[in-house]
């Protein structure tokens, strides 16, 4: 079996097919006629009017068959609409294309089949009238020829319902046009172009102010009466080109002359549709709409766009230099506004000043010109936000205003200029000619707007001065970085600081950055474009250290910091800034020697020091020197605490610790027995302070020195005195004795040199006689095997009977000894032997180093609770080098005013170690030089009265 194909105008015919309207609908008798009398005629019988539809072929008139419809692939009609002749086959067996087909072989069994194909007015073949019988049969010509007639018939009554269907349309349209031209007001003519005879309608002649009664009789010449001239020539224009078949139509907006006198704007429009046999127009036909309002409209749109198009120009011009940009406003304002003059001014107080203008060369006017603002137009725009718009001052509320007298301007225009919400001054466009007609709201609002971007100008030029000053201040440089991926680079802009840091000029470094990497230090090169690079890809802040030169002194450190931003053309742009660090960075640098210096004395001092939590006393650092002697790892001692080293005994000095750390943040120096990790425990002398680091936390820094060894020392030190002094007292004092009664006579006269030598070995024994007793004395002292009897008693009778002891030596030495109770009956708790052995240690000293003729002050004084006994001398006073150790065991100080008076160097000592075990102290105050004062305190019990 062949399948029909689908005929080349497929899309055309279905079409047309569809505009019959006959598909689905109910069967009609002027087509069943037709059908039933081919049947009878041809004696078959099927007989059909069929219509080959996208898919299928449907009856509309069907006799001897049930079904309506057919697939179209299957169909007879399909193949017989590809020709107008009719087709028929009277064997389908007998026909290739048919023979297998399912009609042929199935129900209906057609063996003989005769379409006669069916076209619409158009010549489209929309079906076929056909005949079928399941007997094959021939066909002769006569029967073709009534199949055909038949078919016309039939042709008939599809193309007749068509053109009904047509002229209903057409007066419907007809009716809705004339609805719609009386509805929209449109006037309508028709022109006999041979004879210039004319047909207008009402509304013709109303867009005019007249009746058509008025108007007659109307010829063409009525249309050219009321024509503008000046619209006369391009009309003819372009009706010449619609008769020369240049233009489809006739389409022209002009003016036509009002009854009132005014103008009035018509849109004219016709075509020519009846010609004259030598081919020239006849009969036009055209439209006349009253178009006033809309052109009005299109006036103002114009009027707007124009003032649109003025902003949008100078909004995207390119010219850098405001002041040109401003002038350029001003001109294009004028022009739009034709008001020559057009001015920026500034308002101070009551001061108007003109900044920028433009007017024509005999204004008068003058850059920088100012006026009382009293005398002006823009002091009516005082106190409002709003514009101000006259357009003929003579006739205006405005009228007795001092500024029309002064300067005689007729039409003016206005607007405020705000720059952070303050009055900055006007913008103003003025004429000394009046205008015809107010000014627009377009106008009105293109100088608003006018104003906002000469007010926002004006802001970013005064920005950008008060910026550029604080730039020129900034140190260092500030600058906008950019690199391409081709590897050109650039700085778009940069500071003036920029020749101090790198030695070049903002320029050079415009036209390429790479000039400023030259500038750095070679060994620093590679990490500043590491760092560039890390923050290009990462789009991560840039911050970097090196070193630069500018050509003319040495390598400075400085600091770069700036974040980038990726550009549209694939660009990186850094924004940020550079500033010379070297003072800083050497400093640093130093600091930093310094901390490592510090850090190998702290791991080599041979003090042990420990840093430790001030709240929790967790040790947080510690160095060798501790770590030694307490037999600890670090790791174990940092688990520790600082008081896990002291004894249980310690509870006593820790409280007293406590409170020396939080009122003079330093504490010590104590002697503590520090707890070794066995168990054990060494001698150590402890002393510490407070700090804080830098976030805030309290830190101790303690110093914990071993004294192992100098107790050692001292206890094999004391057991020597201790065994000298005992085995030379006895041959001292029999020596000394002896050499006392020689010296005296008693054993006879001696020769006067031996005398001499006698009386100075007698000296010496005493001198070494009074060495052993203070040795002895200071061993009873610090093993505390000296006995001391306290009892309250009087401290004037002591150091009266100390002073009377050394008068002797005072008068020998030509010093005075004075003494002032300016504290008299003063009572504590002494031992009376011991305080007159210490008084008279100081008051001995002071009497040594006192000049010839020089005076000793002895005297007391109360403060509080305490009393102290006061010696002053006039000697040369202590050594800065000497204070730390005066009070030390054989201290003495090294100097040429002290060589020749030494003693034994314990005295000090002593008077310490017993005034320490009475309960009180020793001290001193001296300027070298101008002498020196010695006290001796004690608590005060009580005044006798």
């Amino acid at each position: 079996m062949k399948a029909p194909e689908i005929p080349p105008e497929e899309t055309e015919r279905q079409a047309a097919l569809e505009r019959t309207g006959l598909l689905d609908t109910e069967p009609e008798e002027r087509f069943d006629r037709y059908t039933r009398m081919a049947r009878k005629a041809f004696r078959v019988p099927i007989a059909l009017v069929s219509l080959v539809d996208k898919n299928r072929q449907w009856f509309k008139s069907c006799q001897g068959l049930a079904a309506s419809e057919t697939s179209r692939d299957v169909s007879f009609c399909g193949h017989a609409i590809h020709d107008s002749g009719i087709l028929i086959i009277e064997d389908t067996m007998e026909d290739p294309r048919f023979a297998d087909n399912p009609l042929v072989t199935e129900a209906p069994n057609i063996r003989f089949y005769a379409g006669a194909p069916l076209h619409n007015s158009e010549g489209f073949r929309l079906g076929t009238l056909c005949l079928i019988d399941p007997t094959p049969r021939s066909f002769d010509k006569e029967d073709q020829s009534l199949l055909r007639e038949m078919a016309d018939c039939v042709e008939r009554e599809i193309n007749m319902q068509a053109a009904t269907e047509f002229y209903r349309e057409l007066k419907h349209s007809e009716r809705r046009s004339r609805a719609i031209i009386e509805g929209t007001r449109i006037g309508t003519w028709e022109w006999n172009v041979q004879t210039g005879e004319t047909v207008f309608n009402e509304r013709w002649a109303n867009i005019c102010g007249y009746t058509l009664d008025e108007l007659e009789p109307v010829s063409i010449e009525t249309w050219l009466a009321f024509a503008h001239p000046d619209d006369l020539p391009e009309s003819e224009r372009l009706l010449k080109a619609h008769f020369a078949g240049e233009l489809s139509e006739y389409d022209y907006r002009c003016r036509m002359k009002h009854k009132n006198g005014h103008w009035v704007w018509v849109h004219d429009r016709g075509q020519v549709f009846e010609w004259t046999l030598n081919g020239e127009p006849l009969m036009m036909y055209g439209t006349h709409a009253d178009i006033t309002e809309e052109m009005s409209n299109l006036s103002k749109i114009q009027h707007q766009n124009e003032a649109l198009a003025i902003l949008n120009d100078l909004a995207l011009d390119t010219e850098t230099n405001d002041d040109i940009r401003i002038e350029k406003a001003l001109r294009l304002g004028s022009d739009y506004l034709k008001l020559p003059l057009g001015i920026v001014s500034e308002i101070h107080s009551n001061v108007y000043s003109i900044r920028w203008f433009v007017a024509p060369e005999d204004a008068g006017l003058e850059q920088n010109a100012s006026f009382p603002l009293k005398d002006t137009y823009c002091s009516m725009l005082l106190g409002s936000r709003e514009s101000l718009a006259i357009a003929h001052m003579a006739r205006s509320s405005y009228r007795d205003h001092r500024c029309y007298d002064k300067f005689g301007l007729e039409s003016y225009l206005a607007a405020p200029i705000f720059i952070k919400d303050r009055l900055y001054g006007t913008l103003n466009f003025s004429s000394p000619e009046p205008r015809e007609q107010d000014f627009s709201d377009t106008e009105i609002k293109f100088v608003t707007l006018l104003a906002r971007w000469v007010g926002a100008l004006i802001e970013r030029q005064l920005s950008v001065q008060m910026l550029t000053k604080l730039v020129e201040q900034t140190p260092g440089m500030l600058y906008q970085y950019q690199q391409w991926p081709d590897g050109r680079v650039s700085f778009p802009y940069t500071s003036p600081g920029i020749t101090d840091i790198y030695g070049v000029t903002a320029e050079e470094a415009h036209e390429d950055a790479s000039i400023c990497f030259t500038k750095i230090h070679p060994d620093d090169l590679p990490k500043v474009a590491a760092s560039i690079e890390r923050s290009e890809e990462s789009l991560t802040l840039w911050h970097s250290h090196y070193r630069v030169t500018d050509g003319k002194s040495g390598w400075r450190w400085v600091e770069g910091k700036s974040s980038p931003e990726r550009m549209p053309d694939g660009s990186t742009m850094w924004q940020g800034y550079i500033a010379d660090i070297d003072e800083a960075k050497q400093t640093e640098l130093a600091l930093q020697e310094s901390e490592v210096q510090l850090r190998r004395l702290y791991e080599l001092s041979p003090i042990g020091i420990a840093l430790n939590d001030y709240v929790s006393g967790a040790f947080l650092d510690v160095n060798e020197a501790l770590l030694s002697p307490t037999q600890y790892s670090r790791d174990q001692l940092m688990a520790m605490d600082y008081f896990e080293l002291l004894p249980p005994d310690f509870e006593n000095h820790r409280q007293q610790i406590i409170a020396e750390l939080q009122s003079e943040r330093r504490f010590g120096p104590y002697e503590v027995e520090i707890v070794r990790a066995d168990g054990s425990t060494y001698p150590a002398i402890v002393r510490g302070m407070r700090i804080s680091n830098p976030s805030g936390q309290p830190l101790i820094w303690t110093l914990i020195e071993d004294i192992s060894e100098r107790k050692k020392v001292d206890r094999m030190k004391s057991e020597f005195i201790s065994t000298v002094s005992h085995e030379l007292r006895t041959p001292l004092t029999s020596i000394s004795g002896s050499l006392g009664l020689v010296e005296s006579g008693t054993l006879g006269a001696l020769p006067s040199q031996a005398e001499r030598m006698v009386s100075i070995a007698h000296r010496n024994a005493e001198q070494l006689k009074q060495l052993v007793d203070d040795l002895l004395d200071m061993e009873k002292l610090v093993s505390g095997k000296m006995t001391m009897n306290l009892r309250i008693q009087e401290l004037g009778p002591v150091i009266e009977e100390s002073a009377e002891r050394l008068k002797t030596y005072a008068l020998d030495s030509g010093v005075s000894v004075q003494i002032e109770d300016s504290s008299p009956n003063c009572m504590a708790k002494i031992d009376r032997s011991r305080l007159g052995q210490a008084f008279t240690n100081l008051l001995s000293n002071a009497i040594k180093f006192s000049p010839p003729e020089g005076e000793v002050l002895v005297c007391t004084e109360v403060e509080h609770d305490l009393v102290r006994i006061l010696v002053t001398d006039q000697g040369p006073g202590i050594p800065d080098n000497f204070r730390g150790r005066i009070f030390q065991k054989f201290a003495q100080a090294d100097s040429s005013d002290t060589r020749g008076k030494r003693g034994t160097g314990l005295g000090l000592a002593i008077t310490k170690e017993i005034m320490t075990q009475m309960g009180g102290d020793v001290g001193f105050e001296s300027r070298e030089g101008r002498g020196s004062t010695f006290w001796l305190g004690l608590p005060l019990e009580q005044v006798k009265a």
